[in-house]
């Protein structure tokens, strides 16, 4: 039964992409996959030793990475048409939509990719950076939190986390997520963000400080210096 929903899920997938997330064209370019060219398929026989389904993964995450985004997604649909169990297609797909900015769509199909690949930490915190970006903040700290739980080393996810806790307005949590992103990566893009979590939290003491170490690493930021000038006034 499991296989038969997923099944179901991955014609509504494209589906959906075809009617929602792409409705100039992806119509057109499925019905142009049957006449798959000479090249596209002697790129899927090159690799002897992996399956078609991999292969056409490989060949889209090739694509992806040098910007053909429309193209790689082409191959990641028709990899799920194959085996619509593969979370690999399900991330890649979420990561164009990311950068296409669909944001409901890449919603969708990372939710299937982490649902079948829960320890996958890049997939969990990609599906948080969908949810940030529809605004549901509550949905997109969950994710965060539970990529960080899986990989607590890579600084830009704490600060997602507290970016995620600022858009509920929750300012004291944010600032335990910027503190926990600058313990692994202090930086002034980093400091920026606590400085100005504790000037919402109007904490001059520990926004005072902040500025301080900003201005040690940067101490031509013009911000942080008219900042701190009328924090001492």
């Amino acid at each position: 039964m499991p296989e038969i929903v997923l099944i179901i899920f991955a014609a509504g997938l494209i589906y959906y992409v075809a009617t929602r997330v792409a409705p100039k064209g992806l119509l057109f370019k499925l019905k142009k996959e049957e006449a798959t060219t000479k090249k596209e398929q002697d790129d899927i026989n090159a690799a002897d030793d992996l399956d078609e389904e991999q292969a056409l993964i490989n060949k889209g995450q090739d694509l992806f990475n040098r910007g053909s985004v429309t193209e790689a997604e082409r191959y990641f649909l028709k990899a799920i048409k194959i085996n619509p169990k593969e979370p690999q297609a399900y991330h890649f797909l979420g990561m164009i939509y990311l950068r296409q900015k669909e944001y409901d769509g890449a919603a969708e199909v990372l939710k299937m990719a982490v649902g079948l690949n829960a320890l996958n930490d890049t997939a969990l915190n990609n599906l948080g950076l969908a949810y940030y970006n529809l605004k549901k903040y509550d949905e997109a700290i969950e994710n965060f939190q539970k990529s960080i739980q899986l990989n607590d080393k890579i600084a830009h996810r704490f600060v997602n986390l507290g970016l995620a806790h600022q858009g509920a307005k929750d300012y004291e949590k944010a600032a335990m997520d910027f503190e926990n992103a600058l313990r692994i990566h202090e930086n002034v893009e980093n400091l920026t963000l606590l400085a100005k979590n504790y000037l919402k939290l109007e904490d001059k003491k520990l926004g005072r400080k902040s500025l301080e170490r900003l201005l040690e690493i940067d101490p031509a930021n013009t911000w942080a210096k008219r900042t701190l000038s009328a924090l001492d006034n």
